[in-house]
């Protein structure tokens, strides 16, 4: 059976997507056991680049694909625990765990990451020409949420408290998460939506800030409320919803 030349331009992406992401893993791993950076540092660097691989959605004639490599993904981090009897696993875990992991005994904040990017690529298989919505969702996921944190804690002197979030907030982390995600975005939305669309349909530059600002706005507002062990899926999600739902009434959809 000789494979079609789109299959085999797929196959070839997700090979070298595959590379990378091993790479983004097992590199800040590496590092960790060298004692070369830190447990917190591993784990902020393979959020910051592993997730990456989404982008090659857009881009695939059978975005089936995709799918099937973040579930992957998903079981990876799942099974990656402290009773793991898979050593790599368990390295995995004992590299990058947080100390609420250590109780719960498995990678709960990765999992979840790789769980909503899981299903939103799923979901976007059906609407393959509008990717650019959750591969803004999932980018704001991964770098407005650690920049706010960083800037929360360094600098947060107005403290918003909101009993079930569990970590405190404070409005300088959230200021901070609406600009970064609105940058994020309006890179997104144009990126994906008019200089590199793939099969994307093409966005109106008006239709990129108003996408932009919705997403953003959506996403700080759920963060914000959300409690701390779920906000890794209730803002991707939660903010995907919504904007698809605005994309459909702007007559974008």
């Amino acid at each position: 059976m000789v494979l079609s030349l789109e299959w085999r331009s797929d196959l070839l992406i997700m090979f070298l997507t595959a590379i990378y992401t091993l790479l983004s893993i097992l590199v800040p791993k590496f590092l960790k056991e060298k004692e070369i950076i830190t447990k917190f540092t591993a784990r902020k660097l393979i959020h910051s680049f592993s997730g990456l691989a989404v982008l090659v959605a857009p881009y695939l004639n059978h975005p089936i694909l995709a799918v099937i490599f973040a579930i992957l993904m998903t079981t990876l981090m799942r099974f990656s625990s402290k009773k793991s009897k898979t050593k790599p696993l368990k390295q995995l875990f004992d590299a990058i765990s947080e100390d609420e992991e250590l109780q719960l005994g498995y990678l709960q904040g990765p999992y979840s990451y790789c769980l909503a990017i899981t299903i939103l690529i799923f979901i976007f298989t059906f609407f393959s020409d509008k990717f650019f919505i959750p591969i803004s969702a999932i980018l704001i996921m991964m770098y407005a949420d650690v920049l706010a944190a960083f800037i929360g804690k360094k600098y947060g002197k107005h403290h918003i408290n909101i009993p079930w979030v569990g970590n405190k907030r404070t409005l300088e982390g959230s200021l901070t998460f609406f600009g970064s995600s609105l940058v994020i975005s309006i890179f997104s939305f144009f990126f994906f939506g008019q200089i590199l669309p793939g099969k994307s349909i093409i966005l109106t530059t008006g239709n990129v800030f108003l996408l932009s600002f919705l997403i953003s706005f959506i996403s700080t507002f759920l963060e914000l409320f959300s409690p701390s062990k779920y906000d890794d899926l209730i803002v991707p999600l939660g903010s995907t919803l919504i904007v698809s739902i605005c994309a459909i009434l702007m007559n974008v959809w």
